[in-house]
C-alpha cells in the first residue's frame, strides 16, 4: 500500500462517513495547520512579539473566556450524557453507532463540538504569553493542549459514539471545575487567598481522571470488544499514561516538595 492509498484508507475506509463532510474533518490539514500556528504562535512569534512590552492586563477578556469555557464543558457533559448514557448506553463495553438514528446522530455532534472546545482552548496558552505568564507556559501545558485536540479530532473522526464518548465526560466535569476556579481567581488578590488551598485538589482531581479513563478505555482490548478500533485504545492509553506522569510530576514538584520542605 503506497501513501496515497494509505492515505485514503485511513481517511476514507475506516473513518466515520457520517461526519466526512462536516466542518474541519475531511482531512487532518486543517486541524494541523490551527496546531502549527498555535506552537509558532506560543514558541515564538508571541513571546518575540511582548519582549519589549508590557504585559497586557485582559482582564474582562479571561472572565469572559472562563465564563464561557465552564458553560460549554458543562453543555456538552450534558448532551453527551443525553445522546445515550441515560437510556441505552452502559458503563462497559458499548461499540460505536455509525447509523443516522437521532441518538447516535446527536452524540457526533457533540463530540464534534468538543473538538472546538479544545480548539478554543488553545486560548489558555495565547493569554498566559500576552500576559507574559512564562512559567505557566510549559511543556507540559503546551503537550497538553496540543494532544488533546489531536486526540479530539481522531476520536470525531473514528469514533464518535459508544464507549469512547464515556471518557469525555469526566473530562468536561474536571473542565467546568478547573475554569470556575480560575474564574474566581481573576476576581482579586483576596479571593485567590481564599482558593489558593484548593490549588492541589484541582492537580490530584485531573490524575483521578486519568486513572479512571485508562481503566475504562482498557475494556477495549478485550478479544470481543470492538476488534476493528483497538488501535485508538493503544493510541489513547499511551497518552493518558504519558500526561498522568507529567502531571504527576508536575504535582510532586509544586506540592509535595513544599510540604517536606
Amino acid at each position: 500500500m503506497g501513501p496515497l492509498e494509505a492515505y485514503r484508507y485511513l481517511i476514507e475506509e475506516i473513518s466515520d462517513p457520517r461526519v466526512a463532510d462536516w466542518p474541519l474533518m475531511a482531512s487532518p490539514f486543517p486541524v494541523i495547520l490551527v496546531l502549527l500556528l498555535y506552537l509558532i504562535f506560543v514558541l515564538h512569534v508571541g513571546p518575540n512579539f511582548m519582549k519589549n512590552r508590557e504585559p497586557y492586563s485582559l482582564h474582562g477578556l479571561m472572565i469572559g473566556y472562563n465564563v464561557f469555557v465552564a458553560a460549554a464543558s458543562g453543555t456538552v457533559f450534558y448532551g453527551l450524557l443525553t445522546s445515550g448514557f441515560t437510556t441505552n448506553l452502559s458503563w462497559g463495553c458499548e461499540p460505536v453507532d455509525f447509523s443516522y438514528n437521532p441518538e447516535p446522530l446527536s452524540m457526533a455532534r457533540w463530540v464534534w463540538w468538543i473538538l472546538l472546545l479544545k480548539m478554543l482552548e488553545l486560548g489558555d496558552t495565547i493569554i498566559f504569553v500576552l500576559r507574559k505568564k512564562y512559567n505557566q507556559t510549559s511543556f507540559l501545558h503546551i503537550y497538553h493542549h496540543a494532544t488533546t485536540v489531536s486526540l479530539s479530532w481522531i476520536a470525531c473522526k473514528y469514533a464518535p459514539g459508544g464507549m469512547w464518548t464515556f471518557i469525555m465526560m469526566p473530562n468536561c466535569m474536571v473542565h467546568v471545575i478547573m475554569y470556575t476556579y480560575y474564574l474566581l481567581a481573576c476576581l482579586g488578590p483576596e479571593m485567590q487567598k481564599r482558593i489558593s488551598p484548593w490549588k492541589p485538589y484541582l492537580t490530584m482531581l485531573q490524575l483521578i481522571q486519568f486513572v479512571v479513563m485508562v481503566i475504562h478505555t482498557s475494556q477495549a482490548l478485550m478479544p470481543s470488544c470492538e476488534p476493528t478500533r483497538k488501535p485508538l485504545a493503544y493510541i489513547y492509553m499511551f497518552h493518558v499514561i504519558v500526561i498522568f506522569y507529567m502531571f504527576w510530576d508536575f504535582y510532586k514538584k509544586a506540592y509535595l516538595s513544599k510540604k517536606s520542605e
